[in-house]
């Protein structure tokens, strides 16, 4: 049998120091896990889930390495000494493995289900486990924090202790380079350590969801979108539409009985955009799959007519884990519904290049009447809509439990689209 290396091997450092580094992140992180649900929120605990089960796992592979890689004889001392060491390894093993596996217990009995995408892009399961163990699994995971910081003074007192008290150079084991008192070594720990403590503190994922909010209009690339309509904006509308009745009016007595709608196919880049409200803060989206039969002619008003396909598996709010809930049942339920439509074939005109349908949305099986707001510019065979409507979410049950409430998710939600067609008489 070989003698026993003098110090740990490479993956066993590697693992070591990024647990260490992500166990220190998340604790401190922790504490912007607190205020009011909104987006901000739900991407820091998006983020704190994927970093714990980041530290699930490499702490199983840190376990497996354990035990299949050659390692340093444990180093001698009173026996108090050497119980107290192994108690402290068990312990951070334990600490390790257990709050990240009792933080997943606790999104997979939740009431309200979130779709756990490890950094925005790998799908994570949930737990089978019955709802009763929420409740066990939340305490534990509040209270390991504390023991792991307790476990942390205890491991760092030891190896300090041994290091400068007893002269043993342990610190060199688990990082290279380090010589007798290992100063370098030391550095280099503590670098890692505040690393973490510093990422913990400054990061935010709520930014970068911001950055990668989509877009809501169709033939450049603006990231401005329609806010949700008040009632005062409503009322202000309503004037210049009252004005406009008597120009209407004229506009469609001047139709011809033999004028005929033009068939228009949408070109791509055409977007259909939303904006709702989550305490305060917008979210914003769009539909990347949507389809639309125009048959339409300002001539010919009595007889258009279109009808809206929209994929809603295909929504992006630039968040996918905030996606795969919208998909899932509380919202879109796309299970179940998997595309929302609105037809129209009544239309008046509001003077100039200004329309309005008034027509049905079908959205969760319930079909309501939402009239919507457009410009058409029409040059030749070319021609660009853009329009807008609000709808009350409420209204069609988008948004169940918790989520049914305004008081976090405002009720009206501001529908946008652009998008640039050609004739096909």
């Amino acid at each position: 049998m070989g003698l026993a290396p003098q110090r740990y091997s490479l993956g066993a450092i590697v693992l070591h120091w990024l647990i260490a580094a992500a166990l220190a992140f998340q604790i401190v992180f922790a504490e912007s896990l607190e205020g009011p649900r909104g987006p901000d929120l739900f991407a820091r605990y998006q983020l704190h889930k994927s970093v714990g089960i980041s530290i699930l796992l490499l702490s199983v592979l840190r376990l497996g390495w354990r035990f299949i890689a050659p390692r340093p004889a444990p180093v001698s001392g009173p026996r108090w000494a050497m119980t107290l060491s192994g108690l402290v390894h068990f312990g951070f093993y334990f600490f390790m493995i257990a709050a990240p596996v009792t933080g997943w217990i606790i999104v997979s009995t939740s009431r309200i289900k979130v779709e756990t995408l490890l950094f925005g892009s790998i799908p994570w399961p949930h737990l089978p486990v019955p709802a009763s163990w929420g409740k066990p699994a939340e305490f534990l995971h509040h209270v390991m924090p504390n023991v792991a910081i307790a476990l942390l003074v205890l491991h760092v007192a030891g190896a300090l202790r041994h290091q400068y008290l007893l002269g043993t150079p342990i610190l060199a084991r688990m990082l290279p380079g380090g010589q007798g008192k290992a100063i370098g070594a030391l550095m280099t720990a503590a670098a890692i350590m505040l690393g973490g403590v510093i990422l913990g503190k400054v990061i935010d994922p709520g930014g970068a969801v911001e950055a990668t909010r989509p877009a809501a209009t169709a033939a450049e690339p603006v990231t401005a979108t329609a806010q949700p309509a008040t009632p005062a904006a409503a009322e202000d509308t309503a004037v210049p539409e009252a004005e406009a009745e008597a120009e209407a009016e004229d506009a469609t007595a001047e139709e011809t009985p033999e004028a005929e709608p033009r068939n228009w196919v949408v070109a791509k880049g055409g977007t259909l955009g939303f904006s709702a409200r989550w305490n305060g803060e917008p979210v914003d989206g769009r539909f990347a799959r949507w389809t639309a039969t125009i048959l339409f002619a300002p001539e010919a008003l009595d007889a258009s007519k279109i009808d809206v396909g929209i994929d809603l598996a295909s929504v992006d709010t630039g968040d996918g884990q905030r996606d795969g809930t919208l998909a899932g049942s509380d919202f879109f339920d796309t299970g179940k519904f998997a595309k929302a439509t609105y037809r129209a074939s009544k239309f008046k005109a509001l003077g100039g290049n200004r329309y309005r349908a008034d027509g049905t949305l079908t959205l969760r099986g319930v079909t309501k009447s939402v009239p919507l707001n457009f410009t058409l510019d029409i040059k030749g065979d070319k021609a660009r809509a853009r329009g807008s409507a609000t709808i009350d979410r409420t209204s069609f049950g988008v948004g169940q439990g918790d989520y049914a409430s305004t008081a976090e998710i405002a009720g009206p939600v501001a529908v946008s689209f652009d998008f640039q067609a050609t004739a096909r008489d």
